[in-house]
Formats: C-alpha cells, sequence, structure tokens
C-alpha cells in the first residue's frame, strides 16, 4: 500500500513509515483486546467453537446445547477415570473401541472443526482436556490463555486464579460432585501396569506409617483377592504390603 519497490530505490523515508505503521498494528491490537475484556468481564464466551459434548443452537448462536451423542462419550470418560484409568488407557480404549475422535465426529454432523486435521486416533491430551474442562459442569471459563503481543502469537496459558469463570450458563452433562472425584484423582500420577488391571485408589492411596504412596501390584493370573498395594519405601525395605479388597 506504501508503493514500495526496492528495484526503484528505497526512500529514506521508509523508516519512519515502518515506525508509522507499527503503531497503527499496535494501536489496532490493544483495541481488540479492549473489546475481548469487556466481552469476557460480561460473562460472553469468548471460545469460538463448543467443546466436544456441545454444540451451537442453530437459532442462537452464543446458547450451547448437548450434542447427545457426543455427551454419553463425555460421560463415559469420566466414568472410566473413576474406575482407575488415566488419559493414556482411556484414549486406547476409545481407540480400540473404533468411538470416533471428537473432529471425526464433528466432520461426521456436518458442522466445521476447529482441528487442522481429523485425527483418526484418540490422543491422552484430548481425554485429559475434557478430564479438566469445567464446561461440562455447566460454567463459562473465560480467559484460560492469551498471547504475548500482536507480533508473538505464541499461547501462553494463564494460571487459574487469572481465569473468570461465570457459573451455571447451560445445561451440564457431567454432575458437579463427579467432576470433583475427577479432579481429586487426577492429581495423584497412576503408573500403567502390563496387565491392564487398575484400581480406583491408585495415586490417592498413601501410606499409614510413614504417608509414601503406595503402589498397586498385580499378576495376570491373581485373583480379585490377590491384588496388593506396597509402600513405595518397601524397596529401601522399610516399607509394608497392604492387602487389597
Amino acid at each position: 500500500m506504501d508503493n514500495i519497490d526496492s528495484a526503484k530505490g528505497l526512500s529514506e523515508f521508509l523508516p519512519i513509515q515502518d515506525v508509522f505503521n507499527e503503531m497503527h498494528a499496535r494501536n489496532t491490537s490493544q483495541k481488540v483486546r479492549a473489546v475481548l475484556n469487556n466481552k469476557g468481564n460480561s460473562g460472553k464466551r469468548l471460545t469460538t467453537n463448543p467443546p466436544y459434548g456441545y454444540m451451537k443452537n442453530l437459532d442462537n448462536k452464543d446458547e450451547w446445547i448437548i450434542d447427545a451423542v457426543a455427551a454419553d462419550i463425555v460421560k463415559k470418560i469420566y466414568q472410566l477415570c473413576i474406575e482407575g484409568f488415566g488419559p493414556t488407557q482411556i484414549a486406547k480404549k476409545l481407540t480400540a473401541d473404533n468411538v470416533l475422535t471428537p473432529s471425526q465426529h464433528t466432520e461426521n454432523a456436518g458442522r466445521k472443526s476447529c482441528a487442522t486435521s481429523v485425527a483418526s486416533r484418540w490422543s491422552p491430551r484430548a481425554t485429559a482436556d475434557i478430564l479438566d474442562r469445567m464446561e461440562y459442569i455447566g460454567h463459562t471459563v473465560n480467559f484460560r490463555s492469551t498471547t504475548k503481543s500482536f507480533k508473538n502469537k505464541t499461547k501462553i496459558d494463564l494460571p487459574k486464579e487469572d481465569w473468570k469463570i461465570f457459573e451455571n450458563t447451560h445445561e451440564p452433562i457431567i454432575e458437579k460432585e463427579t467432576w470433583e472425584v475427577v479432579q481429586n484423582l487426577r492429581k495423584g500420577k497412576r503408573r500403567n501396569n502390563k496387565t491392564g488391571k487398575v484400581s480406583m485408589f491408585s495415586g490417592i492411596a498413601f501410606c499409614a506409617d510413614c504417608g509414601a504412596k503406595l503402589y498397586f501390584c498385580t499378576a495376570k493370573d491373581f485373583r480379585e483377592t490377590q491384588h496388593f498395594f506396597t509402600c513405595s519405601t518397601a524397596r529401601c525395605g522399610r516399607g509394608e504390603l497392604h492387602p487389597f479388597f
């Protein structure tokens, strides 16, 4: 737009033009941020597309309604987590059961997907994101992330204390009590074992004597009554074995 052609030579005013152009871009970025801040603080959603399990109401684009098919998968993911499965194990089970991924489901429903490509396998990141989102208990969450500047669009995740949460803005898929149980379970890391057996207490059980974490132990030929937990300090000769029933 400045009619600059290096073949004809560069004007000595070019650096000044660059400064004014950058000022204009910066001012525009500040105005856009101000509009988004006002919108987010007023309770309006900043997300373009609803999370997996919801879809926009055709009569009101600002309203989210439940996508029954996807919502059932969301409920299944939460139930599997409560049963002791981690994000990686849940992703493997969904893939093995030929459950459509979020991007596949969106494409099949004839809606526009925000994904750059249609994934054919569930990823642990996708299941972990579903287990973390407060939108599933009916809340709107704004300001989860930001960018450094109008020049650098790298996404920066903001701490939870900076989030703006508006409660009960749409119909929930998951009960609040269930969501809180899942959050407590996910605070403790769980080890995958070759048998595929898991315990709902993995990651949250601790030794009553020393306070160290208890590890779930089993084998392929073990009966249900033979499973046990071992104190993480047992390897040093200081822990104890705890039966599991």
